[in-house]
């Protein structure tokens, strides 16, 4: 890449970095960042006599430190998915288990107004409207997804195993895909990992699976419910925040990287981006300070698409394989992709075979069979 292409990706950083700051300055996390990464930042900018030493600065110290920060908060993402997954199987459960407090004129009311082929009907012009067969695929497996299913686990097993054996010569990566996905939606994923720093994530989902379903009272279901329902909001929030966070870690670890690149005699900073960050660090955004900025990055976006599009590994040698790692890692950083991995950046994977397909099994096997051992009939 060139100048030039360095420097529309040092504006886009710069900018989103402005902006997502804007977005979690009332989280608790902002605190964090400004404390330990942009506040030295500005220090160090203030002293505008030594321009290596910010590079230093933002070489040897900001960039560990934000990559350190940023595979926390990807660790802590998989465990709020992991929340997640167990949130949709017992608000499932619960839809169902209220059947049971509904009076039974409610039923036969319900019944009544909604016979079985308008029903039908409803159904079958909601699965066929606009006829477009993305769609419809999308909403049959939203419908029979409702329907439960009597299978046994082993015929369970036998199912993943024809679907492993589909990726048969394909590369590694495709398939540990379609097993963290198995292992989120079959509740075998770890739940309680970071659940002390998060009470009030993780009191609802121990009151229900520590309570007795099948003698559940209707009081105790209406508190369970209230607590399910409740923690899908207090979710969304946190996980809100953290997705914000990551994108203010990505934006400044890509400045980090940019000026790595750029000469010295570049800022990292234009005049208007320091006076809006300064704000950002007081902790009181001045509206007139983001005025300048504001629809900018739309152009932008356009340019750096186009800029990573062209981007190939060449026969290198080691200065052109550096730069073009640095390239990389600005791409996934710079992406929508806020937790694609950086470290390491890339990783050498295995052909598919019927032994690696075995020996990933086994693993996967052992933790669906303990996962479906400790939980409750309803929610297996």
């Amino acid at each position: 890449m060139n100048r030039d292409e360095y420097k529309v990706c040092r504006e886009y950083a710069a900018l989103d970095l402005i902006f997502s700051l804007y977005g979690i300055s009332e989280s608790d996390l902002f605190d964090r960042f400004v404390a330990e990464l942009l506040n030295p930042l500005l220090e160090l900018m203030a002293k505008s006599d030594d321009p290596a030493r910010l590079r230093k600065w933002m070489d040897q110290t900001a960039d560990p430190k934000l990559r350190k920060m940023r595979q926390e908060n990807k660790d802590r993402m998989e465990y709020f998915t992991a929340v997640t997954d167990r949130l949709v199987a017992y608000e499932y459960v619960l839809n169902r288990i209220e059947l049971r407090f509904s009076p039974e004129e409610k039923l036969d009311d319900f019944l009544k107004s909604n016979p079985e082929d308008a029903f039908l009907n409803r159904m079958i012009m909601y699965l066929t409207r606009g006829g477009d067969k993305r769609v419809f695929g999308t909403r049959l497996q939203s419908v029979v997804g409702e329907v439960p299913i009597q299978i046994t686990k082993n015929k369970l097993f036998e199912r993943i195993d024809h679907a492993f054996s589909l990726y048969l010569d394909s590369d590694e990566t495709a398939i540990d895909e379609l097993i963290y996905m198995l292992r989120m939606v079959g509740l075998a994923a770890p739940s309680d990992r970071f659940s002390e720093d998060y009470p009030e994530l993780a009191k609802p989902l121990a009151d229900f699976e520590e309570a007795d379903l099948a003698e559940l009272s209707e009081q105790e279901y209406n508190v369970l419910r209230d607590e399910i329902y409740s923690l899908s909001e207090k979710l969304q929030q946190v996980m809100d925040e953290y997705n914000g966070l990551q994108r203010c870690v990505n934006d400044l670890l890509a400045l980090c990287v940019v000026s790595r690149r750029l000469p010295g005699d570049e800022n990292i900073f234009e005049e208007n981006e320091e006076k809006a960050l300064k704000s950002c660090a007081s902790g009181h955004f001045v509206e007139e300070h983001l005025v300048p900025l504001e629809g900018r990055i739309e152009g932008l976006t356009v340019r750096l698409e186009r800029i990573m599009s062209q981007v190939e590994a060449p026969d290198m040698n080691l200065w052109e394989e550096e730069e073009y790692q640095d390239v990389a890692t600005l791409a996934r950083l710079l992406s929508n992709s806020l937790f694609a991995d950086i470290d390491p950046l890339f990783v050498e994977t295995r052909q598919v075979t019927r032994e690696l397909i075995r020996e990933k099994e086994e693993v996967l096997f052992a933790e669906l069979s303990e996962s479906m051992k400790s939980s409750p009939r309803p929610v297996r």
